[in-house]
């Protein structure tokens, strides 16, 4: 038997009240027109049938009225944004595999388009965009503010995974996707303070995305809680908003020091790595000689000393989630947008608790 299918059934599907559901099918004032096209456009494909006279009919006079939305309310193509440098990424892998999960189950194609310097600096859109507007748009990598804002500009549906080091709420414009940045690298130090390390250094980017701000500010927060004055001669950071740390770098900043901590927090496992392979080169030993700590249990850290403590984070499921949220604002693009947080564990066999 066909189920019937109700006012509260379709008001259930699409998260909304009875009462607006109600409005839109029966054509009443008080709503957006794109609210009551997409809510009756999605009665229709729930086989909903007791539309008022003549409300089918000027509804189809509207979409050819408005051909642009009628294209997009077939539109299944999602811009995946990012850098050249991502491509390849141990991190990004196991996300973009959860990412075309979620994606494909509910019937979107993914189309990557890497944006590039010149690009980002003039605010301009990849090619994809003017072949085809896209129906949602995710961005993995950081990038400057302006072109975060110029995404927003275009009133797609997005998803930022991570953003701006000097983001905070009262900017939140468009979804954002982060993990739990601050308390976790807080628990990792913490540890280490409780060990009786009490000089110690922190080394990363910390301008270039919110994700390695917060880690830093959870750095200082156990030094604060523990009375440890923060010493700038043991950190290796960079407040610019597009630099990243290279062997060389590192290199160079630590010849600068005059002498090393007893241990490095760092903004990454990327970085951890590229320490270690610079400390063995030295003839320090890790952890005997100087502690490292990692962020995001990639299989190169653990490959090159599987007990360095570091941050799970769950990517694969990142990228799973982070589809649901872009198929369900492509639905409700008129709720209140949100900051979304995963949660992570400490993987910390040895020196934290």
């Amino acid at each position: 038997m066909t189920k019937k299918i109700t006012q509260q059934h379709i008001a259930d599907a699409l998260q909304l009240s009875r009462n607006t559901v109600s409005k839109a099918l029966n054509n009443e004032p008080g709503l957006k027109e794109d609210t009551r096209l997409r809510i009756i456009q999605h009665a229709i494909d729930m086989g909903y049938t007791k539309f008022p006279p003549g409300m089918l009919e000027s509804i189809t006079q509207l979409k050819h009225s408005r051909p642009e939305h009628a294209a997009n309310m077939g539109n299944r193509l999602i811009a995946l944004l990012t850098h050249s440098d991502y491509v390849g990424n141990h991190y990004w892998s196991p996300f973009l595999r959860g990412l075309n999960t979620s994606l494909k189950e509910a019937g979107y194609t993914v189309a990557m388009s890497i944006v590039d310097m010149e690009e980002e600096n003039e605010l301009r859109l990849p090619p994809l965009f003017s072949q085809q507007t896209p129906a949602g748009i995710i961005t993995i990598g950081s990038f400057l503010r302006a072109y975060y804002e110029r995404i927003e500009h275009t009133g797609i549906p997005a998803l930022f995974i991570d953003t701006y080091a000097d983001f905070t709420m009262n900017l939140l414009k468009t979804d954002t996707l982060l993990v739990n940045n601050q308390e976790s690298v807080y628990r990792l130090t913490k540890s280490l303070l409780e060990q009786g390390c009490t000089d110690i250094g922190f080394v990363g980017d910390i301008g270039s995305c919110l994700s390695y701000w917060e880690r830093w500010s959870g750095f200082q927060m156990a030094l604060r809680e523990f009375g440890v004055e923060l010493d700038p001669g043991l950190n290796i950071v960079n407040t610019l908003p597009r630099h990243y740390y290279y062997e060389a770098e590192l290199r160079e900043a630590l010849a600068a020091m005059k002498q090393y901590p007893q241990a490095f927090v760092c903004a990454n496992d990327a970085i951890a790595v590229e320490l270690m392979n610079i400390m063995r080169e030295e003839g320090k030993r890790v952890p005997e000689d100087i502690i490292l700590t990692g962020f995001d249990n990639i299989g190169e850290l653990a490959y090159l000393h599987s007990s360095i403590p570091t941050v799970d984070v769950p990517k694969e499921e990142l990228g799973l989630r982070a589809g649901e949220q872009l198929i369900w604002r492509i639905a409700h693009p008129e709720r209140p947008k949100e900051l979304i947080r995963l949660s992570v564990h400490l993987k910390d066999p040895k020196y934290t608790k």
